[in-house]
């Protein structure tokens, strides 16, 4: 045996008497992959609980077609009979007129909103109308009058929650009814059948601002805020 032989045979055996390291085996821990399985099940619930309460729900169509109708024509492309296209007529002539601090006009998913500040209406604790406004407050009525015969009229009268005694009126309601069946007299006048129309009287039961704690100029606003009459243009089949 020559002496390269002799010297591989060696290195080979010094090579098999080193100690062999065992490898390492990889072991899975035991919580990977475990917060998959916690988010699938959270997003399951959920769609489970969605479908469910779906599935309960009722939905009012009558609102869905109002809001539906509103948004289509928020771009001022309204039909002629549509909620906004009477919204936007009454809310026109108000600014036409200068009235904007004494009348609002609201467009929602129930239908017109129309309210008045009492004293643009009424002269102070009377159903009688407030002559110095009377021409004004005529042209305005001719506008809601106008709004198309599918849509309902329902009048509210609201006082404040100061009481009320004369020879005319015991208390707030009669002043708040007489107000309503007033103002719904003006509307006869103008050719709006009186099957379309309803007259609701809260006197002061539902107040626009709370006066509860209040004194001073807020007490009086508050006040101010809540003698109101209040015209809402309704579909005929609003269960509201």
């Amino acid at each position: 045996m020559t002496q390269d032989a002799t010297a591989n045979t060696e290195a080979q055996n010094e090579v098999s008497s080193l100690p062999v390291r065992p490898q390492k085996k990889f072991q899975r821990k035991k919580h990977d992959g475990l917060w998959l399985m916690s988010f699938s099940d959270m997003s399951l619930i959920l769609v489970s609980f969605f479908i469910l309460q779906l599935s309960f729900s009722t939905v009012n169509q009558q609102k869905a077609d109002v809001l539906r109708e509103a948004i289509q024509n928020s771009k001022f492309t309204a039909k002629k009979d549509s909620l906004t296209a009477v919204s936007q007529r009454i809310e026109n002539e108000i600014k036409r007129l200068q009235l904007d601090k004494n009348a609002q006009v609201k467009l929602d998913q129930t239908g017109v909103t129309v309210e008045f500040k009492d004293g643009l209406l009424f002269a102070t604790g009377s159903a009688d109308g407030n002559q110095q406004f009377s021409e004004i407050i005529a042209q305005v009525m001719k506008v809601i009058a106008s709004a198309p015969k599918l849509y309902k009229l329902k009048i509210e009268g609201h006082t404040d929650d100061l009481p009320i005694k004369s020879a005319k009126f015991a208390s707030n309601w009669e002043l708040s009814s007489a107000r309503g069946i007033s103002l719904m007299r003006m509307f006869l006048d103008r050719g709006v059948d009186e099957t379309r129309m309803s007259v609701q009287a809260f006197a002061h039961t539902q107040p626009k601002r709370p006066t509860i704690g209040l004194q001073g100029p807020d007490l009086e606003q508050a006040r101010a805020a809540n003698r109101r009459v209040v015209i809402r243009i309704e579909p005929e089949n609003n269960p509201t």
